[in-house]
C-alpha cells in the first residue's frame, strides 16, 4: 500500500510515464498502448493516485485517471480515435461524468470493471425489501403406528425376569 503525500510533494509525483507504469507493474502491451494514448497530450505532470495514475494535463483539460484496465477522462470519443483507433472500446465515463474512457489491451473488460470498481468503493448494497410473503405451510408428518413394547414377565417364585416365551431360566 502506498502512502500519499499531497499532490504538491515530490513524494508523490512520477519523473516519466515509463516510471509510473513501472510503479504500477503494467504489462507491457498495455505500457505500449499507454504511451501511444499519452503521447500526444500536454502533460504536466504524473501522481499517484489510491487506484492509479492521475495524468495532470497542462492544456486545462480535466485530468486524466490511468486505472487497472482502463484509461478515463477524455473529453470526447473522438480524441481516443485520434489517438488509438477504433479497434479499442470506448465508453461514457461513470466515474467522471462527461468524460471518456477507454479499455487497455490486457485486462480491459470495458465499462463492466469501472462499474465494479465504484461499488466496491461505495461498499456493500442493502437489499430493497419488497412486500412479504408467507411461506408456504409445510404438509403435516405422517403418525407412523405405534408398536406397543412387549413386557418381559416376572418370575412369582425367584421373581427374576423371565424370557418373552413365559419360561424362567432360573427356576426351570
Amino acid at each position: 500500500m502506498d502512502l500519499l503525500a499531497s499532490n504538491d510533494s515530490p513524494l508523490n509525483r512520477y519523473g516519466s510515464l515509463d516510471e509510473a507504469l513501472v510503479h504500477r507493474r503494467a504489462p507491457v502491451e498495455n505500457r505500449v498502448f499507454l504511451r501511444t494514448l499519452l503521447n500526444r497530450m500536454p502533460i504536466e505532470r504524473l501522481l499517484r493516485a489510491d487506484g492509479g495514475i492521475t495524468v495532470v494535463r497542462s492544456d486545462e483539460a480535466p485530468d486524466i485517471c490511468v486505472r487497472k484496465g482502463y484509461t478515463v477522462g477524455f473529453q470526447t470519443e473522438e480524441e481516443i480515435i485520434a489517438v488509438v483507433g477504433t479497434e479499442a472500446e470506448r465508453w461514457e465515463s461513470k466515474r467522471k461524468p462527461g468524460t471518456w474512457a477507454v479499455d487497455h489491451p490486457v485486462g480491459g473488460r470495458g465499462p463492466i470493471i469501472e462499474a465494479e470498481e465504484l461499488a466496491a468503493e461505495r461498499g456493500p448494497v442493502k437489499p430493497v425489501r419488497g412486500k412479504r410473503v408467507a411461506k408456504p405451510k409445510a404438509e403435516p408428518k405422517v403418525k407412523r403406528p405405534v408398536v406397543q413394547e412387549r413386557v418381559q414377565p416376572v418370575c412369582p417364585n425367584c421373581f427374576m425376569l423371565m424370557a418373552l416365551s413365559g419360561v424362567c431360566g432360573n427356576c426351570s
